[in-house]
């Protein structure tokens, strides 16, 4: 939420390849704690109580400094969250099970593209809709922007179950300068 005071409120798109950092995050940070937890936890020369609380001070810092130096390096104040949070690798094996989800009235839909370019986290959303799809990237953060944006009220928070088929549509910077 701290991100969301940063002025960056509309991202060009997404950097290419950038989001497997997070992956690598997740599973450094997961065995940094199990080192701890499995490791150091038997032995008696720690006090964890005060050691998790120096731990808590140190990670939240360096969080807050890493998600504002990306944002600002990146102009976007979702590039935290796109890039860096370890998070998501958890969260994408559910998501795509998700009964929850935006969807798109086709016959309320002028194709205003606002959906799309105020989208904090550059999904195309039009594709889905074109493809009859309910919107399936494990991106979507449910922020309702893409709702709040829309002239039409065409699009919607809709309940249903998909299977966990679909394709992830991602604004990218370089298919961007690519066509143009």
């Amino acid at each position: 939420m701290v991100l969301d005071f940063l002025p960056w409120k509309k991202p060009k798109a997404r950097i290419r390849n950038l989001g497997g950092i997070r992956y690598l995050h997740f599973f450094i940070s997961f065995g940094i704690v199990s080192y701890f937890w499995f490791i150091l936890r038997t032995r008696d020369i720690f006090n964890f109580s005060t050691i998790a609380v120096y731990w808590l001070v140190a990670g939240n810092i360096f969080y807050y400094v890493t998600g504002i130096c990306l944002a600002a390096i990146l102009k976007d104040n979702r590039a935290f969250c796109k890039y860096v949070c370890p998070v998501p690798v958890l969260q994408k094996l559910t998501s795509r099970f998700s009964l929850l989800k935006i969807s798109i009235d086709e016959n309320k839909c002028t194709e205003c593209h606002l959906c799309e370019k105020n989208c904090p986290m550059g999904i195309e959303l039009l594709k889905y809709k074109n493809e009859g799809k309910r919107i399936l990237s494990t991106e979507c953060i449910m922020c309702s922007v893409c709702q709040d944006v829309c002239p039409e009220n065409a699009v919607k928070l809709s309940f249903g179950f998909d299977y966990g088929k679909g394709r992830e549509y991602l604004r990218y910077r370089h298919d961007e300068e690519k066509n143009k």
